[in-house]
């Protein structure tokens, strides 16, 4: 177990430095990479998000959530909608300047993924894949 334990750190530090998960300006921008999957996750929810539907998504503390939002609310990235069908609920969605902001971003993180990935043999690419999808089974069993 504690060569397991040494190696999946080992592994959890190669693979953020990768791809720059720990810098202050995710993906050269003024956002960190919590602030972006903040973004993402509203962008991607068509109907709109709540706040507690995203702090479960991101294991996130509902005051670091709420910091962070009413900081994008200020920024006009964001907009709040009460639920017409329950008071208690609050829709989150991006604003056609949050849509603007996100965009790019969205963008440099697939171009990323791009570079990372184009330089890999497509043999080596289809073994990648099965392993991220063998960790993400394994793993999703233990939470």
């Amino acid at each position: 177990m504690e060569k397991l334990l040494v190696e999946f750190r080992a592994f959890n530090r190669f693979y953020t430095s990768i791809i720059g998960i720990l810098d202050k300006h995710y993906l050269k921008s003024e956002f960190s990479l919590t602030e972006v999957r903040i973004l993402f996750e509203i962008h991607y929810a068509p109907d709109g998000i709540t706040a507690k539907e995203i702090t479960e998504l991101l294991k996130l503390d509902k005051g670091y959530l709420s910091h962070m939002l009413f900081e994008f609310e200020q920024r006009d990235l964001i907009s709040k909608e009460r639920s017409p069908t329950d008071a208690r609920s609050t829709f989150i969605r991006l604003t056609n300047k949050g849509r603007s902001v996100f965009k790019p971003l969205d963008l440099a993180a697939r171009e990323q993924a791009r570079e990372l990935l184009g330089s890999i043999s497509v043999k080596a690419r289809k073994q990648l894949l099965i392993n991220m999808n063998s960790i993400r089974s394994i793993l999703s069993k233990s939470i």
